[in-house]
């Protein structure tokens, strides 16, 4: 009898043990998606940001472009 319950003991020490890895791995898994989505977040932004960049920089180089154009007639002009 006294193996019976040293087995039934080691049993539920296993049974908890892989009932606590397993929370454990759900709350990893859960951490891991929440990563991962705040990564496709931030990568989404910088894309964003670098078309805005892009974008931003073109209108500057016109605009600098146009003001030298300027500055040219009416440096012909004096």
């Amino acid at each position: 009898m006294e193996r019976y319950q040293e087995l039934e003991l080691v049993v539920d020490k296993m049974v908890e043990e892989f009932t606590r890895l397993r929370k454990e791995n759900e709350q990893l898994w859960n951490q891991l998606e929440t990563s991962q989505k705040k990564v496709e977040e931030s990568e989404l932004r910088i894309r964003e940001l670098e078309l805005r960049l892009e974008s931003e920089s073109r209108t500057i180089s016109s605009l600098i472009k146009r003001v030298r154009g300027s500055l040219v007639e009416d440096s012909k002009k004096v």
